[in-house]
């Protein structure tokens, strides 16, 4: 005889029915086995540390992070990398040199940017690469560690952190070599804007006063400018007296004395009439006979244009070597600027202004 069955209770026979089937259920161990050796794959081409003795990365390492850069001092040559993989069957290579796992690697660096590439291998062959990118900063130095001169003596003597010197010569000195070399091999230096060279650079020495200019140009822009005030001593005076006797003889040889005086003091073409800035505060007022100036100028100022008149329409004029007027001041407080007049290859002056800025 059946009984009927209410529902609530057929409910719960098939929930246990169903409960009974899972328990029942078979899993392949080879299916269970693949997957647990995929997640270790997965992770056996990874890198658990990569760390620079002394130098901090630009983010905290994450092994799914590939990519990494950091920037040092000029004066940093070599950096120690330490890299480190949790897989000890793992090969890491760095710019396909292999490296042995958590040992620091010393890696030499070049003036600008480094680029190390890091890959590692799992006993599958799967390579997984970092790329770490460091910058080793340009040579700040532009500073001179002498200089020499073919005839005269420096005052006050040679010192790098002395940016002007005079130098008195004799009458018959019409030209000096001179000879400055930089601390920093990377540097380039320049006499009256002709790029300095192992031989020196010859300079032509008017009589009077005149300036060298030397401008050091360090390997990352920063320039430096040192000063030679010239001082070459004026021709010996001609006596013209003549005596009584043999009037005759003596007017002619003091004719021609006079005569190779005039030769000698031959005057220069290379001056300027004229000298003008489009701001600031001089000194002294210009003259075509005086060489140096100050000009004070506003903190703010960035550019200044120059505007310099020749006394003789054949002569050239090239400011810091070239023909543009407007000038780039120096971030800091003095920028030097030479104004270079030519009137042939025998006569040329230099005219510096020296621009302070203001407190």
């Amino acid at each position: 005889m059946f009984t009927k069955v209410p529902k609530k209770g057929l409910n719960a026979i098939l929930i246990v029915t169903m409960l009974g089937m899972q328990t029942g259920w078979y899993i392949p161990t080879a299916y269970a086995e693949s997957t647990a050796t995929a997640v270790g794959q997965e992770t056996s081409n990874l890198l658990s540390k990569l760390e620079i003795e002394g130098i901090k990365l630009d983010k905290d390492f994450l092994a799914d992070v590939n990519e990494y850069a950091a920037t040092v001092e000029n004066n940093v040559q070599s950096i120690n990398l330490l890299v480190e993989s949790g897989n000890p069957d793992s090969l890491i290579t760095i710019n396909g040199a292999s490296v042995k796992n958590a040992n620091p690697n010393p890696l030499s660096l070049q003036t600008g940017k480094n680029v190390f590439l890091i890959s590692v291998k799992d006993s599958s062959h799967s390579i997984n690469t970092y790329t770490l990118s460091i910058t080793r900063k340009q040579n700040a130095n532009n500073l001179l560690q002498n200089i020499k001169l073919s005839t005269g003596q420096l005052s006050p003597a040679f010192s790098s952190a002395i940016t002007e010197y005079t130098v008195p010569v004799k009458n018959d000195t019409s030209a000096l070599t001179v000879l400055p070399s930089a601390v920093d091999q990377k540097a380039t230096v320049e006499v009256n804007g002709v790029l300095a060279k192992a031989e020196g650079v010859l300079v032509k020495i008017p009589t009077g006063k005149s300036d060298i200019l030397i401008n050091v140009t360090a390997e990352n822009g920063m320039k430096k400018s040192y000063t030679i005030h010239v001082e070459r001593a004026e021709p010996a005076a001609v006596n013209t007296a003549i005596p009584a006797q043999n009037t005759r003889t003596n007017s002619v040889q003091t004719a021609s004395q006079m005569q190779n005086s005039s030769e000698v003091q031959k005057t220069s073409k290379a001056t300027l009439s004229a000298l003008t800035v489009s701001g600031g505060t001089w000194d002294s007022t210009f003259s075509a006979s005086e060489y140096t100036y100050h000009v004070a100028v506003s903190n703010d100022t960035k550019t200044i244009t120059i505007e310099p008149t020749a006394s003789y329409n054949s002569s050239t004029i090239l400011i810091e070597g070239s023909t543009s007027k407007i000038i780039q001041l120096e971030d800091d407080q003095k920028t030097i600027i030479s104004v270079v007049v030519s009137n042939g290859d025998d006569d040329r002056k230099t005219y510096v202004l020296v621009f302070d800025r203001k407190e």
